[in-house]
Protein backbone atom coordinates (compact mmCIF):
# COMPACT_ATOMS: atom_id res chain seq x y z
CA UNK A 1 0.00 0.00 0.00
CA UNK A 2 2.95 2.03 0.80
CA UNK A 3 4.52 1.66 -2.54
CA UNK A 4 1.23 2.63 -4.26
CA UNK A 5 0.74 5.83 -2.28
CA UNK A 6 4.84 6.62 -3.12
CA UNK A 7 3.73 6.25 -6.71
CA UNK A 8 0.61 8.20 -6.45
CA UNK A 9 2.66 11.18 -4.95
CA UNK A 10 5.93 11.32 -6.82
CA UNK A 11 3.01 11.40 -10.27
CA UNK A 12 1.00 13.74 -9.32
CA UNK A 13 3.69 16.26 -7.51
CA UNK A 14 6.52 15.46 -9.12
CA UNK A 15 8.54 14.39 -5.48
CA UNK A 16 10.08 10.86 -4.96
CA UNK A 17 10.14 9.05 -1.86
CA UNK A 18 13.42 8.77 -1.45
CA UNK A 19 15.97 9.40 1.38
CA UNK A 20 16.78 13.17 1.68
CA UNK A 21 20.83 14.08 1.01
CA UNK A 22 22.67 14.94 4.41
CA UNK A 23 24.59 18.17 4.05
CA UNK A 24 28.10 16.46 4.83
CA UNK A 25 26.48 13.75 1.67
CA UNK A 26 26.12 16.60 -0.89
CA UNK A 27 29.65 18.03 -0.03
CA UNK A 28 31.40 15.14 -0.64
CA UNK A 29 29.63 14.38 -3.95
CA UNK A 30 30.44 18.31 -5.26
CA UNK A 31 33.97 18.47 -3.60
CA UNK A 32 34.90 15.49 -5.85
CA UNK A 33 32.86 16.88 -9.01
CA UNK A 34 34.93 19.96 -8.84
CA UNK A 35 37.64 17.42 -9.56
CA UNK A 36 35.92 15.81 -11.96
CA UNK A 37 35.39 18.81 -14.10
CA UNK A 38 38.94 20.15 -14.30
CA UNK A 39 39.59 16.95 -15.07
CA UNK A 40 37.14 16.62 -18.29
CA UNK A 41 38.27 20.69 -19.13
CA UNK A 42 41.79 19.42 -19.64
CA UNK A 43 40.40 17.26 -22.19
CA UNK A 44 38.12 19.56 -23.44
CA UNK A 45 41.22 22.55 -23.95
CA UNK A 46 43.69 20.81 -25.55
CA UNK A 47 45.04 17.07 -26.79
CA UNK A 48 44.77 15.75 -30.07
CA UNK A 49 42.48 13.06 -29.41
CA UNK A 50 40.76 14.83 -26.43
CA UNK A 51 37.86 16.78 -28.66
CA UNK A 52 34.99 18.67 -27.06
CA UNK A 53 33.68 15.92 -24.40
CA UNK A 54 29.79 15.06 -24.27
CA UNK A 55 28.37 18.52 -21.83
CA UNK A 56 24.79 17.73 -22.08
CA UNK A 57 25.32 14.06 -20.63
CA UNK A 58 27.13 15.78 -17.68
CA UNK A 59 24.77 17.94 -16.73
CA UNK A 60 21.88 15.45 -16.84
CA UNK A 61 23.77 13.21 -14.70
CA UNK A 62 24.35 15.95 -11.98
CA UNK A 63 20.07 16.63 -12.15
CA UNK A 64 19.35 12.69 -11.72
CA UNK A 65 21.74 13.53 -8.68
CA UNK A 66 19.83 15.95 -6.61
CA UNK A 67 16.87 16.76 -8.50
CA UNK A 68 15.75 13.57 -11.17
CA UNK A 69 12.27 14.84 -12.16
CA UNK A 70 13.69 18.51 -13.83
CA UNK A 71 14.54 16.16 -16.76
CA UNK A 72 13.37 12.76 -16.56
CA UNK A 73 9.01 13.10 -16.58
CA UNK A 74 7.48 10.48 -14.43
CA UNK A 75 5.83 7.82 -16.04
CA UNK A 76 1.86 9.22 -15.42
CA UNK A 77 3.01 12.56 -16.65
CA UNK A 78 4.27 10.91 -19.93
CA UNK A 79 1.04 10.04 -20.86
CA UNK A 80 -1.29 12.87 -19.63
CA UNK A 81 1.47 15.94 -20.57
CA UNK A 82 2.11 16.65 -24.12
CA UNK A 83 5.78 16.15 -25.31
CA UNK A 84 7.56 20.11 -25.43
CA UNK A 85 9.01 20.19 -28.87
CA UNK A 86 12.02 22.32 -29.16
CA UNK A 87 15.48 21.94 -30.07
CA UNK A 88 17.58 19.35 -29.29
CA UNK A 89 20.94 19.40 -27.49
CA UNK A 90 22.72 16.65 -28.69
CA UNK A 91 25.60 16.76 -30.84
CA UNK A 92 28.57 18.70 -30.26
CA UNK A 93 26.86 22.38 -31.17
CA UNK A 94 30.38 24.13 -31.56
CA UNK A 95 31.13 26.76 -34.08
CA UNK A 96 33.91 26.72 -36.33
CA UNK A 97 37.29 28.84 -35.53
CA UNK A 98 35.98 32.95 -36.13
CA UNK A 99 38.33 35.70 -37.06
CA UNK A 100 38.77 36.12 -33.31
CA UNK A 101 40.20 32.63 -32.77
CA UNK A 102 37.89 31.25 -30.46
CA UNK A 103 35.18 28.72 -30.77
CA UNK A 104 31.70 29.35 -28.95
CA UNK A 105 29.39 26.69 -27.91
CA UNK A 106 26.08 28.60 -27.65
CA UNK A 107 22.98 26.68 -26.11
CA UNK A 108 19.86 29.02 -27.29
CA UNK A 109 17.36 27.55 -25.44
CA UNK A 110 17.73 23.93 -26.22
CA UNK A 111 16.90 20.71 -23.97
CA UNK A 112 17.59 17.48 -22.94
CA UNK A 113 14.53 15.88 -21.40
CA UNK A 114 12.64 19.05 -19.73
CA UNK A 115 15.60 21.27 -19.00
CA UNK A 116 16.55 24.19 -21.12
CA UNK A 117 19.90 25.13 -21.43
CA UNK A 118 20.99 28.94 -21.56
CA UNK A 119 23.98 30.36 -22.48
CA UNK A 120 26.97 29.50 -23.97
CA UNK A 121 30.95 27.99 -23.37
CA UNK A 122 33.72 30.04 -25.16
CA UNK A 123 36.70 28.36 -26.30
CA UNK A 124 39.88 31.52 -27.02
CA UNK A 125 42.68 30.60 -28.34
CA UNK A 126 46.33 32.87 -27.77
CA UNK A 127 47.62 32.52 -31.60
CA UNK A 128 45.92 31.83 -34.73
CA UNK A 129 43.61 29.49 -36.24
CA UNK A 130 42.42 28.14 -33.13
CA UNK A 131 45.48 25.86 -32.23
CA UNK A 132 48.24 25.89 -29.93
CA UNK A 133 52.01 26.60 -30.59
CA UNK A 134 54.94 26.55 -27.44
CA UNK A 135 54.30 30.09 -25.54
CA UNK A 136 50.52 29.85 -26.52
CA UNK A 137 47.18 28.98 -24.69
CA UNK A 138 43.87 28.29 -24.63
CA UNK A 139 41.36 29.51 -22.18
CA UNK A 140 37.45 28.34 -21.41
CA UNK A 141 34.96 30.17 -19.66
CA UNK A 142 32.02 28.91 -19.44
CA UNK A 143 28.98 30.94 -18.47
CA UNK A 144 25.54 28.61 -19.06
CA UNK A 145 22.08 27.75 -17.18
CA UNK A 146 19.98 24.88 -16.82
CA UNK A 147 16.70 25.63 -15.79
CA UNK A 148 13.99 22.02 -14.90
CA UNK A 149 10.93 21.84 -15.45
CA UNK A 150 9.73 22.41 -11.66
CA UNK A 151 12.10 25.30 -11.65
CA UNK A 152 15.58 24.22 -10.65
CA UNK A 153 18.46 25.56 -11.75
CA UNK A 154 22.44 24.53 -12.57
CA UNK A 155 24.37 27.89 -13.11
CA UNK A 156 27.51 27.22 -14.47
CA UNK A 157 30.08 30.58 -14.65
CA UNK A 158 33.72 31.94 -14.35
CA UNK A 159 34.19 34.12 -11.72
CA UNK A 160 37.84 35.07 -12.23
CA UNK A 161 39.36 37.18 -15.73
CA UNK A 162 39.64 33.98 -17.94
CA UNK A 163 38.08 30.72 -16.21
CA UNK A 164 40.18 27.52 -17.05
CA UNK A 165 43.65 28.06 -19.37
CA UNK A 166 46.40 25.65 -20.64
CA UNK A 167 49.59 26.72 -21.51
CA UNK A 168 51.72 24.72 -23.99
CA UNK A 169 55.17 25.18 -22.80
CA UNK A 170 56.60 23.05 -25.65
CA UNK A 171 55.90 20.12 -27.04
CA UNK A 172 54.04 17.44 -24.77
CA UNK A 173 54.36 19.86 -21.53
CA UNK A 174 51.70 22.20 -20.92
CA UNK A 175 50.20 23.96 -17.59
CA UNK A 176 46.99 24.26 -16.13
CA UNK A 177 45.42 27.51 -14.47
CA UNK A 178 41.96 28.26 -13.19
CA UNK A 179 41.09 31.91 -11.91
CA UNK A 180 37.30 31.23 -11.04
CA UNK A 181 34.77 28.31 -12.08
CA UNK A 182 31.43 28.84 -10.31
CA UNK A 183 29.10 25.70 -9.82
CA UNK A 184 25.62 26.38 -7.87
CA UNK A 185 22.31 24.08 -8.24
CA UNK A 186 19.52 25.76 -6.88
CA UNK A 187 16.44 23.88 -6.41
CA UNK A 188 12.68 25.31 -7.17
CA UNK A 189 12.19 26.36 -3.64
CA UNK A 190 15.78 28.71 -3.75
CA UNK A 191 16.96 26.60 -1.47
CA UNK A 192 20.91 26.37 -2.57
CA UNK A 193 22.02 22.81 -2.65
CA UNK A 194 25.44 23.43 -3.38
CA UNK A 195 27.82 26.75 -4.56
CA UNK A 196 31.37 25.83 -5.20
CA UNK A 197 33.78 27.80 -6.55
CA UNK A 198 37.23 26.14 -8.11
CA UNK A 199 40.88 28.13 -8.24
CA UNK A 200 43.98 26.65 -9.14
CA UNK A 201 46.41 28.61 -6.65
CA UNK A 202 49.89 27.03 -8.01
CA UNK A 203 49.58 25.72 -11.75
CA UNK A 204 49.25 21.93 -12.43
CA UNK A 205 51.87 20.50 -14.91
CA UNK A 206 50.34 18.16 -18.05
CA UNK A 207 52.86 16.03 -20.08
CA UNK A 208 51.48 14.30 -23.03
CA UNK A 209 49.43 16.53 -25.86
CA UNK A 210 46.83 13.49 -26.39
CA UNK A 211 45.03 11.16 -23.92
CA UNK A 212 47.09 8.24 -24.82
CA UNK A 213 50.32 9.65 -23.28
CA UNK A 214 48.68 12.23 -21.08
CA UNK A 215 49.54 12.76 -17.43
CA UNK A 216 48.70 15.49 -14.31
CA UNK A 217 50.92 16.15 -11.32
CA UNK A 218 51.84 18.71 -9.40
CA UNK A 219 50.47 22.09 -8.40
CA UNK A 220 47.42 22.73 -6.94
CA UNK A 221 43.45 22.99 -7.17
CA UNK A 222 41.64 25.04 -4.64
CA UNK A 223 37.66 23.98 -4.03
CA UNK A 224 36.21 26.28 -1.93
CA UNK A 225 32.54 25.70 -0.44
CA UNK A 226 30.62 29.03 -0.69
CA UNK A 227 27.99 28.29 1.96
CA UNK A 228 30.13 26.24 4.32
CA UNK A 229 33.15 28.97 3.75
CA UNK A 230 35.48 25.30 4.06
CA UNK A 231 38.34 25.29 1.34
CA UNK A 232 40.13 22.27 0.17
CA UNK A 233 43.68 22.23 -1.30
CA UNK A 234 43.70 19.11 -3.37
CA UNK A 235 47.55 17.99 -5.44
CA UNK A 236 47.15 15.51 -8.05
CA UNK A 237 50.09 12.22 -8.70
CA UNK A 238 50.01 10.67 -11.51
CA UNK A 239 46.67 11.26 -12.31
CA UNK A 240 47.10 9.37 -16.40
CA UNK A 241 44.40 8.80 -18.87
CA UNK A 242 46.26 6.10 -20.60
CA UNK A 243 43.44 5.59 -22.78
CA UNK A 244 41.62 7.07 -25.74
CA UNK A 245 38.28 5.85 -25.21
CA UNK A 246 37.52 7.73 -22.15
CA UNK A 247 37.72 11.88 -21.76
CA UNK A 248 39.44 11.35 -17.99
CA UNK A 249 42.13 9.97 -16.59
CA UNK A 250 41.42 6.34 -15.51
CA UNK A 251 44.11 5.93 -12.55
CA UNK A 252 46.12 7.95 -10.27
CA UNK A 253 45.11 10.00 -6.55
CA UNK A 254 44.31 13.80 -5.43
CA UNK A 255 45.29 14.35 -2.11
CA UNK A 256 43.69 17.10 -0.66
CA UNK A 257 43.85 19.11 3.05
CA UNK A 258 40.79 20.89 4.16
CA UNK A 259 40.41 24.43 5.99
CA UNK A 260 38.27 22.66 9.00
CA UNK A 261 41.53 20.30 9.55
CA UNK A 262 39.77 17.48 7.52
CA UNK A 263 42.28 15.35 5.18
CA UNK A 264 41.12 13.67 1.86
CA UNK A 265 41.92 12.06 -1.20
CA UNK A 266 40.38 10.72 -4.32
CA UNK A 267 41.94 7.64 -5.57
CA UNK A 268 40.59 7.08 -9.44
CA UNK A 269 39.32 3.27 -10.52
CA UNK A 270 38.93 3.84 -13.87
CA UNK A 271 36.81 5.73 -16.10
CA UNK A 272 34.54 8.19 -14.47
CA UNK A 273 35.17 6.67 -10.76
CA UNK A 274 36.95 6.93 -8.03
CA UNK A 275 37.19 6.03 -4.34
CA UNK A 276 36.84 9.35 -1.79
CA UNK A 277 38.61 8.79 1.21
CA UNK A 278 38.33 11.06 4.54
CA UNK A 279 39.78 9.35 7.84
CA UNK A 280 38.31 6.04 7.72
CA UNK A 281 35.39 6.51 6.14
CA UNK A 282 35.06 5.97 2.04
CA UNK A 283 32.63 6.90 -0.66
CA UNK A 284 32.58 5.90 -4.31
CA UNK A 285 31.86 8.70 -6.70
CA UNK A 286 31.32 8.83 -10.43
CA UNK A 287 32.14 12.12 -11.95
CA UNK A 288 29.36 13.95 -14.18
CA UNK A 289 31.46 15.00 -16.55
CA UNK A 290 33.70 12.08 -17.21
CA UNK A 291 33.20 8.86 -19.50
CA UNK A 292 33.80 6.86 -22.97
Amino acid sequence: MKLKICFLVFALVGFGCKKSETASAVDIQETAQQVGDVMASVDESGGSSGSIANLNQSIQKTFDRHAPNEINESMIANIILPKAQAASCSGSGFAACNGSFQIIRTFGGCTVGSAVFSGDVTFQWSGAACALSNGQNVTRSPNFTVTGRRGATLAVTKTGTFGQRINRISAGNFTFENDGINRKFTLPNSQILFNQTTTVTSAITITGASRSSRVMSGGNLRVTNNISNVTCDYVPTAVTWNTTSCNCPVSGSWAGSCSDGKSTSISLTGCGTATYTEGSDTESITFDRCGT
